[in-house]
């Protein structure tokens, strides 16, 4: 028979070796948030190769967006959670919107070099410009501050816009905010790491009248709400980009939505 203080005691011990706070950063309504890193590379075994089943759709009606399907296992996404609910979810957030704004909870952990290597060698092959909207820019990763949001029922996040963020790395210990000089994010990289739950889409505001522009100030205005299914990745410009959308994420109603916030660097 297995003892369950023995299980738990031990289950303590290894996210207790396994991660740290590196750093605490000043969220909306506290000073001193902490930023999670790992000691050990891979703390939740991510597999080293997969990448066969990985495949880009387009999102239509959203200017710029696709969608990357089959980039993380549900073993893999269930790792993750287990992970982060350990490390344990906080109302607040390291951004400067209010609670009222991001009505969800959140863990930012700043994984090391091989977990966000493993996932981009999943799918960069994918993430090209055929578009030209990127201006011939090389994507060249993804950023390694990873915010966690779970959504539970009443959660949402109302519309707003995404900042562009330098791509942040832990060396020998200590966060790094900006690690590179040569790239900073143009797209949100959002992974979906649970579906079963009723509402939470992703809301896009688009122009009406020409659904190839994000809706402006003044436009007819179309929302397109958009669901994306555990293990993919919703991909959309962010920042001062021309094609970044109003968007936001919708109330909801049964379930736990778990997500990664993340950004695709790209060559400045």
């Amino acid at each position: 028979m297995i003892n369950s203080q023995t299980t738990s005691s031990s289950r303590d011990s290894f996210y207790r070796d396994s991660f740290y706070v590196v750093a605490h950063e000043p969220g909306a309504e506290h000073a001193a948030l902490p930023t999670w890193a790992n000691h050990q590379p891979n703390p939740t075994q991510l597999a080293a190769s997969h990448s066969s089943n990985v495949e880009r759709v387009e999102v239509p009606g959203v200017p710029g967006a696709f969608q990357l399907l089959n980039v993380l296992t549900p073993e893999e996404c269930e790792r993750l959670i287990q992970s982060t609910e350990e490390l344990g979810y906080l109302k607040d957030a390291a951004v400067s919107l209010p609670r009222e704004i991001r009505h969800n909870h959140n863990v930012t952990w700043v994984v090391d070099e091989s977990i966000d290597k493993i996932i981009w060698e999943r799918c960069q092959h994918l993430v090209t410009d055929e578009q030209g909207i990127f201006g011939g820019k090389q994507a060249l990763g993804i950023n390694a501050r990873f915010r966690f949001y779970r959504y539970q029922p009443g959660d949402y996040f109302q519309i707003h816009t995404d900042g562009s963020w330098p791509g942040s790395r832990v060396i020998d210990g200590d966060l790094i905010g900006q690690a590179y000089e040569d790239r900073w994010s143009q797209m949100t990289f959002l992974i979906l790491l649970s579906e079963d739950f009723d509402g939470g889409e992703t809301t896009f505001l688009v122009n009406k009248n020409d659904p190839s522009r994000p809706a402006r100030r003044g436009d007819d205005v179309e929302a397109v709400k958009i669901r994306t299914p555990a293990g993919g990745v919703l991909c959309f410009p962010h920042g001062m980009h021309p094609l970044h959308c109003l968007h936001g994420s919708e109330p909801i109603t049964k379930g736990t939505k778990y997500i990664i916030r993340t950004d695709i660097l790209f060559e400045i």
